[in-house]
């Protein structure tokens, strides 16, 4: 702190001596060169241990609990699985896989009779239709079509096409 310029950190007002900037400089030279051995003295301490290890972090006994129970699961499908293919390779052969399911309809006889009337019904409509002959006159409605295309061509500026 031995500088030749002027101690600059506290006021120039001075109201009595102790307060003069000397004071105060040799005050905080004092603090700063305590401050400084204290530095020098220190030791590094830093904590180079391993951090205390907790046995129910590292070993979880309900994870393995849980697969342990999924692989004794997974063994007892796989003998049901070995089980069943040995029953099929010893026995004859059979078919598991009977579609059992019959139709339970509570009103199957009613939706019948009402299918078989509607197609009488409709046979019956049919005979009428074609038993009955056409009531109208060819002729005449060509006749009418031939009228009506010439008083189109009549009353038009272009001219309309042959058809």
């Amino acid at each position: 702190m031995n500088s030749s310029l002027d101690y600059l950190a506290y006021p120039v007002i001075v109201s009595n001596h102790r307060q003069t900037t000397n004071f105060k400089k040799k005050l905080d030279f004092g603090h700063y060169a305590s401050h400084k051995n204290r530095v020098q003295i220190v030791k590094p301490a830093v904590d180079t241990k391993p951090p205390v290890a907790h046995t129910h972090h590292i070993l979880k006994l309900s994870k393995l609990q849980c697969e342990q129970k999924k692989i004794n699961k997974i063994e007892y499908e796989n003998k049901q699985l070995c089980q069943k293919i040995a029953n099929a390779h010893r026995g004859p052969a059979q078919v598991d896989c009977w579609n059992e399911y019959f139709s339970k309809s509570l009103n199957r006889e009613t939706r019948n009779r009402e299918l078989v009337r509607i197609t009488v019904e409709n046979q019956g409509i049919l005979k009428r239709l074609g038993d009955r002959k056409p009531h109208y006159d060819r002729r005449a409605s060509e006749l009418d079509w031939q009228n009506s295309r010439r008083y189109i061509r009549n009353t038009t500026k272009y001219i309309v096409s042959q058809e």
